[in-house]
Formats: C-alpha cells, structure tokens, sequence
C-alpha cells in the first residue's frame, strides 16, 4: 500500500514523532510511504530522508493557498497514493480539496490534541468532513468531543491511541539510578521526580514546583529534573528561587538522550492543565516507571489507578505532592508500578500496535 502522511511540519513535538515513528513502521511492514509538509519541513525531516523516505514541502503562504492544493493534488496522483493520511485540522482540509479529484484516494484524519476548536477552525474541518473517510481522536475523550461538534459524521469516528518505538527504551534500573546521579552530580541517596514536557502554561509545571516545596520538607534527597524547554522557562526560574527550590530543580531543557535519562529516574510526573494521549506517559510507561499525573484528557487511558501510577486533582497542590510522596516513600510500590506500566506498554502502547490499527481503517469502510 502506498500511504501518503501529510503535516503541518516535522520540527520537533509530539505529534511529528508519532508520524514519524508510524511511517517507520508502516515501512517495515512492507508499505511505501511519504510524508507532505504544508508550511516548512522542520528539523525531523531529515530522520526519514535519511531512511530513504520522501519528504516534500507545499511552503504554503497564509489565507487560502490554492498552490497547496495544486501541490497536493499533484503529489497524489503522481506518488499514486492508495491513502492519504492528514495530521490535525489544516491539513485535512486541504487534503480533502486536492482530494475532489482523486475520488478513489481514502482520507483518513488524525485528530492530535484535545482542545478547543476555534470558530474558524470548526467550520474548516466541518467542511473537510464530507470527504473524510475516518477521523481517528487519539483518546477516547477526544473521539467524544469530536463526535459531540460533529454528531452526522460519528459514524466515521474511531478511537486510535498513539504508539511509541519500544526498543528505544531501555528499562529503569539501580545501576541506571547510580549512573544519573554521577552525571547530575547528585547525592547517592538522592530520589529524583522527572517530567518531560515543553514549558508552557498548558504543561502547569508552576504548579508541579509549588508541590516541591511541600515535598522536600519531608524529603529533602528529592529532586525534580525538567526536561524540555519554552517561553515559561524563565518565569519557573524565578519561581524555584523564590521558594529557595534552586539547587531542587534542575533545568535539563531540550533533551536527545530522553530514553536514557528516564532509565535513571526514580518516578514519573505529569501536571498538565490538558492533554490528549500523552507520548511523555508512553515513555515513561516503557521505561518502567510509576507515574503520578492529572485526571486530564487521556492521562487515565494511560495511568490506570492503582496499577501503574495515581492520578491527581488539576490545580490541587497539595494532592499532587501527597501522591508524589506515598510513591516517593514505598520503594516497592514503585517497582510494583513500574513492572505494571512497562507491561501495559508492551500491550497497548507500541507502535506496532498503533500501525495495524491505522491498516485495519485504512482496509475498511465507515
């Protein structure tokens, strides 16, 4: 099957790791895949080209672009695509005007995210809709909400959760721990909370290092490493010195090496205001850590309560921080919750899982 990706772009972020770690999959299974970059190809591109993958760039200007959808339209016909598989809402729509043409194509839309639709946006994926073969919501609740905006296309709505490279994620282990102490410079004895998210209002870390605050008073070996990096990073900064938190939080920022240092952790944290199907829980399930996180958008889907991890109260500080410490001080309860999560990973979180249920829809009829 010759599958044709189309995205907003491939720099760097959740939803173009997953496009990219689908394509690499799709391929390996036998499939003959491309990926289209409406606005820029972005710093990832170069991943797949260098696997002998074609990326191409639209360079859409603003407003309505009618050479994207020439571009498009050209670029199916000519890679003879069987599928056409956008990623989130400007894609879909223009994929579905170069689509007018090719009645034979499938299209199939992904629905990255969870949030809000603004007016506009609602109306061009309304639009998008009538030539949409399925449209796939990450989580079960952005399915629901996709379903409850655009109740005459429910019937096309399809729940498929997001899948990571498992192989690139070694498991959380004592000699990994010790390792990461020796290059944070830590203390042995040091417990070190970790979250991989860009800094950014969304991602609530304010609140996760209000909990800090209330956490080394009981456990002063704690440490919280943040890895990522964005406009808030200065504004966290001055809050972690303003609680006397400096030498408690360790800015790690952008990160390569996210599998390895997750291998060194001690437990897993996610604080968001609002997520859709968390590619960060992912890794840290596959890494074998337990994990605390906000009742949010998909994170249940993920952290089932009690198995692998706890889910807290958006915006409660202190719940956040008494979760954080019953895991802190059990050290069994976190292995117990570690083996769970690497275990659900294997089941349900790879993406050869992710692959065959995206060929399941694209082999099926709404």
């Amino acid at each position: 099957m010759r599958i044709l990706h189309v995205v907003e772009s491939l720099e760097v972020g959740g939803l173009e790791r997953v496009v990219i770690d689908l394509v690499q999959q799709q391929q390996k299974d036998g499939h003959k895949c491309m990926v289209v970059c409406l606005f820029h190809k972005g710093t990832l591109a170069a991943e797949l080209e260098g696997q002998d993958v074609l990326v191409a760039c639209c360079d859409k200007k603003p407003g309505l672009d009618l050479s994207t959808i020439r571009h498009l339209s050209k670029t199916i016909h000519s890679f003879a695509s069987d599928v056409v598989h956008s990623h989130n809402i400007t894609s879909n729509y223009y994929c579905a005007l170069a689509l007018i043409t090719h009645r034979r194509r499938r299209l199939i839309n992904t629905r990255h995210g969870i949030g809000e639709l603004p007016g506009k946006m609602k109306r061009l994926f309304g639009i998008s809709l009538y030539r949409t073969n399925w449209v796939v919501g990450v989580c079960d609740q952005a399915t629901a909400m996709l379903r409850e905006l655009y109740p005459r296309w429910r019937k096309k709505m399809r729940t498929i959760t997001n899948g990571i490279v498992l192989d690139k994620h070694p498991l959380r282990t004592d000699a990994n721990h010790e390792r990461l102490l020796r290059t944070l410079n830590l203390p042995a004895d040091s417990l070190i909370i970790s979250i991989v998210a860009r800094l950014n209002p969304v991602k609530n870390h304010a609140m996760l290092i209000d909990a800090m605050a209330h956490i080394v008073k009981e456990l002063p070996q704690t440490y919280l490493a943040i890895i990522g990096d964005g406009p808030t990073r200065h504004t966290l900064q001055g809050q972690t010195k303003q609680l006397s938190l400096e030498d408690k939080v360790l800015f790690l920022g952008d990160r390569r090496n996210v599998p390895e240092l997750l291998a060194g952790m001690d437990l897993f944290v996610l604080s968001s205001l609002q997520e859709g199907h968390s590619i960060s829980l992912l890794e840290a399930c596959a890494a074998g850590l337990p994990i605390v996180a906000t009742d949010v958008g998909g994170n249940a889907e993920i952290v089932r309560e009690g198995f692998n991890g706890l889910l807290t109260r958006s915006g409660d500080v202190q719940d956040l921080a008494d979760k954080l410490l019953l895991l802190l001080k059990n050290k069994s309860l976190r292995e117990e919750f570690g083996h769970n999560a690497r275990s659900w990973a294997e089941e349900e979180g790879s993406v050869t899982t992710m692959a065959k249920r995206y060929q399941d829809l694209y082999t099926n009829d709404a």
